[in-house]
């Protein structure tokens, strides 16, 4: 998607666009909603940057995690609880 499409999407100029993408500039609050929610980004590295790990690998499973439903996820949390029972139980 180009500067100009996503600048009409969201009501802005492309310039700002431009600002917020290459200079660092923050977007407004709206403009931040419209893009997280239209391109299903967690805000979680915007709000709790402590928290991120810079893995590559870390963040292609969060964004596989965003797709799945509510029963895929119990899947995956079911599976995430048995490495870590089998890693206690390795480790006692």
């Amino acid at each position: 998607m180009t500067q100009e499409q996503l600048a009409y999407i969201v009501d802005r100029s492309p310039r700002t666009i431009m600002y917020n993408e290459n200079d660092g500039q923050h977007p407004s609050l709206n403009t931040f909603y419209q893009m997280v929610t239209m391109f299903d980004i967690s805000v979680d590295q915007y709000f709790y940057p402590a928290h991120n790990s810079d893995s590559s690998r870390r963040k292609r499973i969060d964004a596989m995690l965003n797709s799945l439903d509510e029963k895929d996820l119990q899947v995956v949390e079911a599976m995430i609880q048995a490495l870590k029972n089998v890693r206690e139980t390795e480790a006692g």
